[in-house]
């Protein structure tokens, strides 16, 4: 008689695989959960849902496990030709095709933003998904084989094993830099900023006034050596019109006693200069969430440029290191060349996930608050920090940007741009979005600073602000002199580009899209709109 499929211990194997994938899917895009509890109020959650997918992993693999070795108690039929294991095996194949059919919904709403971020966290869990996987295919494989097929799966097992080992204690992927360097101008001088694809240590190298100089990334005294990022203090003098080039050396492990170090790698050399005087175009980009590719198709219809101004939002969030290196410090490398200065600005999306901590240190901030000076103008760089109230459910409980407004209010209030001409550089117009006192505040310090332009991004369109708003009406009726400008950024499969020219005369705003349509050409000046 013909075995049901159910009962069929290939097939038993086929649908513990493929809930072990979703289970370790799921979990893998554990950074969205809050939003998919408001969906599953019952059992815990999303934290439920995962117990459920891992249990149903679980239960999968002892059923198997009984129909592959036929347990059966004494005098009696199998265990696998019982009711109840017939209905175990349906109740886990029901299971497991929701588990994967919510895995790919999932999956597919998210798009490529969650796509990434997950693939990191799946990176994370991917030991243990290859441990309760190899333990399964032993499992499967070994009664299968007797003699010396038995012996061969044995060491050829054991040697996977192995390899695997040998590849965590000495790596074999060669060492490289990932990008050209992004120079931020920091305020205090620059910051050379790179990426590794493994960590290591990061230097500079250029001659200035006859004498060689390499500059190493540290922190009181120890060389830092944990880092995918490396961000390197220049003075302003020592780059401007020099040629320099980055390195690094790759830590393996660090001791107390000695280290552990291989492979040392340099770039080429590159010639850094920066504007000058009252003329210069610069390129403005914001909200490019990630798709980097996407932001450069509309880059490429610009032409010619002298520096960047990075707006914010470079993914969805940063949760990881791997995230700044690719969205920020490569982009901004292949935007720039290493060869010209960028200014960054700090985007809500930026604040969020566990390495958001660590970012102004390893692009060599102190802040994200400051002030730049590039020719004749004073660029006035704030941080609008999140978008929302401190208690919103998406921040789990760890913002406190309430006092980090505060902060950067306090700040401005204590600090005189002095460039002929200033221009306020803010992720969200609004400056305190969550608080409309503390924007008032803002605007009134800026408007009395002089500074005529505002630039921002966030909301994913390119315009000026205009009195169809209400709330953009009041403002531009009680700060006549000031002009907001909100670059375009991401919008569905598009992506909008700005190119700002400053002259003696005003800001010529330029913006074209991924296709090379123009979607803003338009002359302010400085003595009004």
């Amino acid at each position: 008689m013909k075995e049901k499929l159910h009962r069929n211990p290939a097939y038993l194997f086929i649908m513990f695989m493929l809930s072990l994938a979703s289970a370790g899917i799921f979990y893998s895009l554990r950074e969205y959960w809050v939003f998919y509890s408001q969906f599953v109020p019952f059992l815990g959650g999303a934290v439920g849902l995962f117990l459920i997918i891992a249990a149903n992993t679980l239960l999968l693999l002892i059923l198997y496990a009984l129909r592959k070795y036929q347990v059966k108690r004494t005098f009696e039929i199998a265990v696998y030709k019982k009711l109840w294991f017939g209905a175990l095996s349906v109740l886990c194949t029901v299971l497991t095709l929701l588990s994967v059919g919510g895995v790919i919904g999932l999956l597919v709403i998210g798009g490529a933003q969650s796509d990434r971020v997950m693939l990191l966290y799946l990176k994370q869990a991917a030991p243990w998904i290859a441990l309760v996987f190899g333990a399964a295919l032993v499992l499967a494989v070994l009664p299968a084989v007797k003699g010396i097929k038995r012996a061969v799966f044995s060491v050829f097992a054991a040697l996977i094993v192995l390899c695997g080992v040998l590849w965590q204690v000495f790596p074999v992927l060669p060492y490289r830099i990932t990008s050209d360097p992004l120079v931020l101008d920091t305020g205090a001088g620059y910051s050379v900023v790179f990426a590794t694809n493994a960590k290591g240590t990061g230097f500079v190298e250029y001659s200035y006034e006859g004498e060689q100089y390499c500059l190493t990334a540290e922190k009181n005294g120890r060389i830092i050596g944990d880092r995918l990022i490396h961000s390197v203090h220049v003075p302003y003098e020592h780059l401007r019109n020099n040629s320099y080039s980055v390195g690094s050396t790759r830590v393996i492990e660090e001791y107390s006693y000695g280290s552990r170090l291989g492979n040392t790698v340099k770039s080429d050399v590159y010639t850094f200069t920066a504007p000058e005087g009252d003329m210069a175009e610069y390129l403005l980009l914001s909200d490019w969430h990630s798709y980097t590719d996407r932001a450069l198709q509309a880059v490429s219809y610009l032409g010619d440029y002298n520096a960047v101004i990075l707006m914010g939002d470079a993914a969805a969030g940063m949760d990881f290191e791997e995230e700044a290196a690719s969205c920020i410090v490569e982009f901004g490398g292949r935007l720039t060349g290493g060869e010209m200065p960028a200014i960054f600005v700090r985007g809500n999306h930026d604040t969020r996930g566990g390495f958001a901590d660590d970012l102004a240190d390893h692009l060599g901030l102190e802040t994200f608050y400051y002030t730049v000076n590039m020719g004749d103008v004073s660029f006035i760089v704030l941080d609008s920090g999140e978008d929302k109230e401190d208690s919103h459910v998406e921040y789990g409980g760890m913002n406190a940007f309430a006092e980090n407004r505060r902060e950067t209010l306090q700040w401005l209030q204590d600090i005189e741009p002095t460039g002929a001409h200033k221009i306020a550089l803010s992720h969200a117009w609004l400056v305190s979005e969550p608080e409309e006192v503390l924007s008032r505040a803002a605007w009134d310090r800026l408007d009395k600073l002089g500074v005529r332009f505002m630039l921002s991004g966030h909301e994913h369109v390119c315009r000026f602000l205009n009195e169809e708003n209400e709330t953009e009406a009041a403002y531009l009726e009680a700060y006549p002199d000031m002009t907001a400008y909100i670059d375009g950024g991401i919008s569905g499969e598009n992506y909008i580009a700005s190119k700002i020219i400053i002259s003696s005369k005003g800001v010529h705003f330029v913006a074209l899209d991924r296709s090379g349509n123009t979607v803003m050409h338009a002359m302010k000046y400085w003595n009004g709109r």
